[in-house]
């Protein structure tokens, strides 16, 4: 009887080992699972990583091509036009005295010049887009008052009259080329020198090597999906509950600015 019981305790005694034992294995096999899963998902992140960086890699360089393009264009026609790089892409800057009088929106020979070399460019390069950004300093219109209300107006018809030059005389496909007139909202120096002014009036040629396109009109919600999460909207809406919308008006003062700077020329 004792030696039966001693059997038994030794079986419960293997037991529980052996249940230990195949617990800590199923953990084990577990974690080797999940380990794997992390190692797998961790490749296909730094293959992603690496796709990416080649991918930036390919567009700094496009990018870096595209500059040097630029920067000599801008050299062979000289007259103060510099090659920037901004947040929107590089830009090519033509001064106020290479296109345009004071205050005026018709373009100078020496101008036209200038804009034959920039459509010889747009020709080489048929993938480029462009958007022909006017701006000006903040003087005030004087001499030329009554042609423009304000700098807007001016900077937008010497962007049009650019515009004008490139598609018509170049023959420049107008879905190529896209127009701005940004004023004074813009400046590239300050307004308080006349250095300064001259500098911000300037006729820049953004370059679009991929233009922005609009969404597509149409909704991508079927007719049938929006009726039925109409339906469904209205049937957890309880009939008791009745929303009563209130609008308020706010009134935001508007600010009058006051600059005060020297006028060198008259527009």
């Amino acid at each position: 009887m004792y030696k039966y019981k001693k059997y038994v305790k030794y079986l419960f005694i293997a037991a529980f080992v052996c249940l230990t034992g195949c617990a800590e294995l199923s953990e084990l096999r577990n974690l080797n699972r999940r380990q794997a899963i992390t190692i797998r998902d961790q490749s296909d992140e730094v293959a992603k990583l690496k796709n990416q960086m080649g991918s930036l890699s390919d567009k700094l360089k496009a990018s870096e091509e595209e500059m040097t393009k630029l920067r000599k264009l801008a050299k062979s026609i000289g007259e103060g036009v510099t090659v920037r790089d901004t947040i929107e892409g590089p830009v090519i800057l033509f001064p106020e005295k290479i296109l345009f009088d004071s205050g005026m929106s018709a373009i100078k020979p020496n101008g036209e010049k200038a804009l034959k070399k920039m459509a010889g460019f747009l020709v080489e390069n048929s993938s480029i887009s462009i958007r022909i950004d006017g701006h000006t300093d903040t003087d005030p219109i004087v001499r030329t008052k009554h042609l423009w209300d304000s700098n807007h107006h001016l900077s937008a018809a010497r962007a049009l009259s650019v515009f004008q030059f490139l598609t018509k005389s170049e023959r420049i496909d107008e879905g190529r080329i896209h127009i701005a007139g940004f004023g004074p909202n813009r400046p590239i120096a300050t307004n308080a020198t006349t250095a300064g002014k001259k500098e911000n009036r300037r006729v820049e040629f953004l370059i679009l090597s991929q233009p922005f396109q609009l969404p597509p009109k149409e909704s991508s919600l079927s007719t049938e999906s929006a009726e039925s999460i109409e339906q469904e909207t209205e049937a957890a809406t309880e009939p008791e509950e009745i929303l009563e919308e209130t609008t308020s008006e706010i009134t935001v003062p508007q600010e009058a600015s006051e600059t005060t700077s020297e006028e060198t020329e008259e527009k």
